[in-house]
């Protein structure tokens, strides 16, 4: 009746491992298991101790031997109470985070350090994902999430007027025809690229269905387009380029916040991003954020529905701070009237959509009256509309 207790498997009870297939740290609790059943392991817990039956008893080295090669130990920073933080793991872990690769669930006042743990944050904070008892979306799945009151939003801008220009950019390239097949047709994207960016400079630019992120940026460069640019790669062909001689980069991570069905499966979806502070004005900072939505366009339910909207909201609220103007971009699969959308439009401001596949490239910001143009630039080569936009700031 203790904690220890163990009953021994049965003589008929087997594992059948497939070493190809099965994770190395699988392969050694399997054969841990297959020990136990081979000697028919039993536990005596008699006065609350567990003493294994001598004439049984597997060899206790060799037990640890095999839990301790495949488990690395997870301290928790000393003061981190479980019992406060609101996630959906064990208590041994919830102490414990992963910096850019899924800390966006923290609450306000939290943070994940650089040793991986949950701390205060004190008075330089991201904004936090609320807590509350809301709705469960996409129950059962890997993307299920809590969905944030009805009243939550991030629609409110910090400053509402300013003076400094911000031009940014979403294009969705094409990749695989207009470069891999078509070999860039005479740098058709960054002659588009370069031809919109004056007078002025593209401060930031987000591309989705990019292999390349060098490429792109080169062949504008070739075509015309001035400045020194600095490019991420955010994995899942999404990649963000920024004005290094304009901008100083705080902090950028990515996360999956979406997955594809299966009647049209690619893969998982993510949400990359990128925390810009201005070289000139140190109080303007803009967190920025790419995403390539989840196929079929415009599909609801499961990891393709609201459950990514609720997912690049937690992204932002996780990582932008309460003074960060936030612009959020995108070819996101999904037109005006999805579930992905009108969640979106309920926590941020719309101030652009595309044409080309019904409308499914978008920019979103919590600064709308700082939009002060919006543009189609056409396709320059892609099946998508490039989208460009200068906010004042």
């Amino acid at each position: 009746s203790s904690h220890c207790q163990l009953k021994s498997p049965q003589r008929s009870w087997r594992v059948v491992a497939r070493p190809r297939t099965m994770a190395p740290l699988g392969r050694r609790i399997a054969a841990v298991f297959a020990l136990l059943a081979a000697q028919g392991a039993s536990a005596d817990c008699a006065a609350g101790t567990c003493a294994a039956e001598a004439q049984r008893s597997i060899s206790k080295d060799h037990l640890l031997m095999q839990l301790n090669s495949g488990v690395k130990r997870q301290r928790t920073r000393s003061g981190c109470d479980p019992a406060t933080v609101s996630r959906r793991r064990r208590d041994a872990e919830m102490c414990s985070c992963r910096r850019r690769t899924g800390a966006s669930n923290l609450a306000p006042g939290q943070i994940c350090g650089a040793d991986n743990t949950i701390q205060s944050c004190g008075d330089d904070c991201p904004i936090g994902w609320p807590q509350g008892n809301g709705v469960m979306v996409a129950a059962g799945s890997w993307c299920e999430i809590t969905a944030p009151p009805a009243e939550w939003s991030l629609k409110t801008c910090p400053v509402q007027e300013g003076t400094t220009d911000v031009k940014i950019l979403t294009y969705n390239l094409f990749w695989w025809n207009l470069f891999d097949r078509r070999k860039g047709d005479g740098r058709k994207a960054g002659k588009l690229i370069a031809s919109s960016s004056a007078p002025e400079e593209y401060d930031i630019m987000a591309f989705q269905e990019c292999d390349d992120r060098h490429r792109i940026v080169g062949d504008a460069q070739a075509e015309g387009l001035s400045g020194e640019y600095e490019a991420i790669d955010g994995g899942r062909a999404i990649a963000i380029a920024y004005r290094s001689s304009r901008w100083n980069l705080l902090d950028h991570g990515s996360e999956d916040v979406g997955e594809d069905h299966r009647s049209q499966y690619y893969g998982k979806r993510s949400a990359m991003w990128v925390r810009l502070q201005h070289k000139e004005q140190s109080d303007l900072v803009v967190f920025f954020v790419n995403h390539h939505g989840p196929l079929p366009v415009s599909h609801g339910g499961g990891c393709t529905g609201s459950a990514t909207a609720h997912h690049i909201m937690q992204v932002i609220a996780g990582n932008a701070h309460t003074g960060d103007r936030v612009i959020l971009v995108g070819d996101f699969n999904a037109e005006g009237s999805s579930s992905r959308i009108q969640e979106l439009d309920t926590r941020l401001h719309r101030v652009f959509s595309g044409t080309s596949m019904g409308g499914v490239d978008h920019i979103f910001t919590n600064c709308e009256s700082a939009a002060v143009s919006t543009t189609n630039l056409g396709k320059g080569g892609s099946d998508h509309d490039a989208l460009s936009a200068v906010f004042r700031f």
